[in-house]
């Protein structure tokens, strides 16, 4: 058996190419819909999803802290997002979506949704669901 049939290469090999198809795609639908990249895009998700101090962006998204830095000021700059310092430790901030910002994470959400569904449409809904659930277990902090 060759190298490129492990299960653990084919995993690469599967999540590499679907990653790029995803990528290319949301792209495209972030950019139409309120002008912001990919990156500013997956901050407010990330945000309503319930990380809200820098240092937890840049270690859930995995991005440099200068870029989240740039990303944050250009939200904070839309009217997207607000930082609050905190009142225990004034070094400390939290962010928070505004209305606008909730609604614009939303807007895009739904603009994604139809070729993301589309794209499960592939998959039976016992497929699907096992395929959203091995991915939870997948991305937990047990894989070290």
């Amino acid at each position: 058996m060759a190298d490129t049939d492990a299960p653990e290469l084919r995993l690469l090999d599967g999540l590499y190419r679907l990653n790029k198809l995803v990528v290319a795609d949301a792209r495209v639908h972030v950019a139409a819909t309120a002008h912001l990249d990919l990156v500013d895009f997956l901050v407010l998700r990330t945000v309503k999803l319930g990380v809200d101090t820098p240092s937890d962006l840049v270690s859930d998204l995995g991005l440099n802290p200068s870029v989240l830095s740039r990303s944050l000021s250009k939200l904070a700059d839309s009217g997207l997002v607000t930082r609050q310092i905190e009142l225990t430790d004034s070094r400390r901030s939290r962010i928070r979506l505004t209305d606008n910002g909730v609604q614009t994470t939303d807007d895009i959400g739904a603009r994604l949704q139809p070729s993301l569904a589309q794209r499960l449409r592939l998959l039976t809904p016992d497929q699907t669901r096992i395929l959203l659930e091995s991915l939870e277990i997948l991305c937990g902090d047990t894989v070290t």
